[in-house]
């Protein structure tokens, strides 16, 4: 049996739910053969490593772009398509991606179209960019971009097809909405007949999900499966199984042995984290730190590859009786069940761990789009809440001296988490596998996974 996942970068998220199903399928089929494809992946490096950059750059700093991206804002893939002519934010934010990646390309953009690129994938890229910052002053130039832009989904959708059909898995696992995506008119068209599972690692539903050939969704809870609903979705198609987390997260320690084991002292204590970019780690850090008021156990995990390693490996040398720096940690399962609160960037499989130890989430760096959705489910179910970063000692300092309301966070969160999603997902791949009559799928429930 072969089961292929799909994933999409930045962002380890999508990785860290397949890699828990992976976990799962093993333990349940040893002899099964997985493999993951980053769709990234099939671009030219350079092209892939400026997008990738360029999502990371908007998301901090050009936030409002980004949320019009996410929202599927009309105007804005118009202006993106050449339909209409781009504002001054989204052209200046391209152009400076370009003489990033492509100085050479930048300097003639302006005037000419370049003579010859290094691949097909850059000369589409840096054709679209011309296209859209320089509409009036290329022949044909909305009729260009928006060829260029079907060109460009063509592309990637066959070369996606062409890797499925080569490696022939009896099963497709979607974690990124994209993948998914590209998928649909190969499977309309029957180029591609494997059964394709969409597992959701958020908190709302992005429309690009929504797809009648997707063959189920694993969401992370009803509120979601509502609104697939809504967008036209069956419910048969649909379950509630949440996010899928790895196995430890299933079986966690008690407060008390985690603080044990990691050798820390019985006091209030915060872990901090900013997923695997470290994105506003250093800021949280700083501000707890300089609280003269408290004097909370500070933990803090973040990516080795963050710009901000230096500045936290400063910190925890200067205040080694207070903050650990624990890098990014992959048995974070014992770090949050030591802490008291977890504070940090709301991706949904942070929340989702966070959630299944029993603890708070404080979001001080949400992102936007997806993150909006995240943010909102812990409010709205009272296991969380998000704050400027400058609120975060005040908060933090009203939390802890509430014990009511600290014990009540906590219980809210507990009742919330779903150590056993990625259990739940494999049972329902394998329902739809034996409904097809796949004969090495046997009859199994989630509890005996």
């Amino acid at each position: 049996m072969k089961c292929l996942f799909l994933t999409s970068s930045p962002g380890y998220g999508h990785t860290r739910a397949a890699e828990a199903i992976d976990q799962s399928l093993r333990f349940r089929y040893p002899g099964i053969e997985t493999k993951y494809l980053n769709i990234t992946s099939l671009i030219d490096e350079q092209v892939s490593v400026a997008i990738q950059d360029g999502y990371l750059r908007m998301t901090a700093e050009q936030p409002d772009l980004y949320q019009k991206l996410y929202d599927l804002d009309k105007n804005f893939y118009r202006q993106l398509a050449g339909k209409i002519p781009a504002d001054q934010s989204l052209i200046d934010f391209l152009e400076e991606q370009q003489r990033r990646y492509f100085p050479e390309v930048f300097e003639r953009s302006r005037f000419s179209l370049q003579s010859s690129y290094k691949s097909l994938d850059s000369a589409l890229f840096n054709t679209l960019v011309n296209g859209i910052c320089n509409r009036t002053k290329i022949p044909a130039g909305r009729l260009l971009t928006q060829g260029v832009l079907g060109l460009m989904y063509n592309i990637m959708a066959s070369r996606l097809k062409k890797f499925v059909n080569e490696y022939s898995p009896d099963f497709i696992i979607a974690t990124q909405m994209y993948p998914n995506a590209l998928l649909s008119r190969s499977i309309q068209k029957g180029a591609i007949t494997q059964p394709v599972i969409g597992v959701l690692t958020d908190y709302g539903v992005h429309g690009v999900w929504v797809r009648n050939t997707t063959a189920l969704y694993c969401v992370s809870h009803e509120g979601a499966a509502e609104t697939l609903r809504r967008q036209g979705v069956s419910a048969d198609r649909i379950r509630v199984t949440g996010i899928p987390l790895v196995a430890p997260f299933a079986n966690i320690p008690t407060q008390s042995l985690a603080r044990q084991q990691l050798g820390l002292e019985h006091r209030p204590t915060v872990l901090i984290t900013g997923g695997q970019c470290g994105i506003g780690v250093v800021d949280a850090v700083k501000r707890l730190l300089s609280d003269e008021q408290h004097d909370y156990q500070i933990l803090v995990t973040a990516g080795s590859n963050t710009s901000d390693a230096a500045a936290l490996k400063q910190l925890a040398s200067d205040y080694k009786d207070r903050c650990r720096l624990y890098g990014w940690c992959s048995d974070i399962c014992h770090l949050i069940c030591a802490a008291d609160v977890v504070v940090g960037k709301p991706g949904g499989l942070t929340l989702s761990e966070t959630l299944a130890c029993g603890r708070p989430f404080i979001a001080t760096c949400c992102l936007g789009g997806q993150e909006m959705h995240n943010v909102q489910f812990l409010q709205t179910k009272k296991a969380g809440l998000q704050v400027d970063p400058d609120q975060l000692p005040d908060v933090l300092g009203n939390i802890f001296g509430n014990p009511d309301l600290l014990r009540n966070m906590k219980r809210n969160a507990y009742q919330l988490g779903r150590p056993n999603a990625a259990a739940a997902v494999v049972a329902e791949v394998e329902n739809i596998m034996r409904e097809r009559q796949a004969p090495y799928i046997p009859q199994v429930s989630v509890a005996e996974l």
